[in-house]
């Protein structure tokens, strides 16, 4: 009888093996399935800060409405709607609000430009329209939130219109008319 000698595998036969198929498609899928997961928690939270920024602007306007708040300043009116959020960090120093009428006849704002926001690598200072109208009229409440993405990693969050500090502008507008006045 002969003796059979087996040597270890030879370089054929472990390439030929199926040991570890899985993890080549892993590592070229997994990154890709990051960034979407990623994507996804990033549309959350920007979403949950667009909900609480447009409730904060319905109860700072409840009391505009009814006329509890007359001729507030600009840092007042941000107070009041920062009070409302408890989500957002620095909300006070990154909100503008504007407050302006709407001509009924034509059915235009007064202040058709862009929403005014705030830019804290701009040392431009701010001049926010607060014009509370008389007994009723009709009114605009537009507020401007500037945040920070969580990661500029995900394509959402690279996607969105950026100014100079790297923040992306949320902005809400309610409108209301003035309670009769004497």
């Amino acid at each position: 009888m002969r003796a059979t000698h087996r040597p270890g595998p030879s370089l054929l036969r472990r390439l030929r093996r199926e040991d570890g198929a899985v993890t080549i498609p892993t590592i070229f899928w997994l990154p890709l399935f990051f960034m979407i997961m990623l994507a996804g928690v990033e549309m959350m939270v920007t979403n949950l800060r667009q909900l609480l920024l447009e409730r904060a602007v319905d109860v700072a306007t409840r009391e505009l409405r009814i006329g509890n708040m007359v001729n507030l300043t600009h840092d007042q009116l941000k107070q009041k709607i920062c009070a409302a959020i408890r989500f957002v960090p620095d909300c006070t120093a990154n909100l503008a609000v504007e407050i302006f009428p709407v001509d009924t006849t034509t059915w235009q704002f007064s202040n058709t430009g862009r929403p005014l926001c705030t830019d804290s690598s701009s040392t431009d200072v701010l001049n926010p329209t607060l014009d509370y109208g008389g007994s009723n009229q009709l009114m605009v409440v537009r507020a401007c939130l500037k945040l920070k993405t969580m990661s500029d990693m995900d394509p959402l969050g690279a996607a969105l219109v950026k100014d100079s500090s790297g923040r992306f502008a949320l902005v809400a507008m309610t409108a209301y008319v003035n309670e009769p006045r004497e």
